[in-house]
């Protein structure tokens, strides 16, 4: 089966899910969690309404020892007060969230590609196929980071070259996960001259979803929940049919 259009795509997606969505929405939520990817919508979609003192948090500033080092400034925070006590929280956790998400967000990247292929061609697919790539963590790492140091630089330079390198290395983590044989560097080589002339493909597809990311805005970012593996499944069918010609093996979905 040959698709053409993103309607067609998204339309494959929904048919392989079907009767699968529960499985899908908990695997999709690990994977945001874990690599530190999670859409919430909007910033005034999500927010936490505790009533905090500010005038008491700008107090804790005040009296911040001015050679205190990083945990001596947590600990003040935390023994001061609500507001104090919850901004340090939140920074601990942020600071922690980002850590795991630098060492796991390519392994389980890769993982989460790998178990979408397998959803989309109705192979049994489930949460081991997440952590499936554990063995080849330095791999999934070099990748991970060359990629979003790349990409940085790309909207650095006038965001242009940025947009245009993050649809470049896209399937990236879709061809570590099928040919482990594949190094980090060669794997985003790889990516590179699979998407030329298909970026303006998958841009299409992915703006075919924003009528779908506004009303899960409006659900105070609940609705990604569905949404993620429903736009996951619809890349990998993309990229199954794009490496399926890059390859010279036909369509393989």
């Amino acid at each position: 089966m040959k698709l053409l259009y993103a309607s067609e795509y998204r339309a494959a997606a929904r048919s392989m899910l079907r009767g699968r969505w529960t499985e899908a929405v908990l695997v999709g939520l690990v994977a945001s969690l874990l690599c530190g990817n999670i859409n919430l919508g909007s910033s005034s979609a999500f927010r936490m309404n505790i009533n905090l003192d500010t005038n008491s948090l700008s107090s804790q500033f005040d009296h911040m020892p001015e050679d205190a080092n990083g945990i001596e400034w947590l600990m003040h925070l935390l023994t001061g007060g609500l507001a104090a006590g919850v901004l340090a929280l939140l920074l601990i956790i942020g600071v922690a969230w980002l850590i795991v998400s630098l060492i796991l967000g390519g392994v389980i990247e890769t993982g989460y590609a790998r178990y979408n292929m397998k959803l989309v061609n109705g192979s049994a697919a489930g949460f081991s196929d997440l952590f499936h790539e554990f063995g080849r963590w330095g791999t999934c790492l070099v990748m991970h980071l060359l990629r979003s140091v790349l990409v940085f630089v790309g909207f650095m330079l006038l965001i242009v070259p940025g947009i245009l390198l993050s649809y470049g290395f896209r399937m990236a983590p879709y061809i570590l996960a099928e040919h482990p044989e594949c190094g980090g560097w060669q794997a985003l080589s790889e990516s590179w001259r699979m998407m030329r002339g298909h970026k303006l493909r998958l841009f299409c597809l992915d703006i075919s979803f924003i009528g779908w990311s506004l009303l899960c805005a409006l659900t105070c970012g609940i609705g990604y929940l569905w949404l993620t593996p429903y736009t996951c499944a619809s890349e990998a069918i993309f990229y199954l049919e794009l490496a399926g010609d890059y390859y010279s093996t036909g369509s393989r979905y």
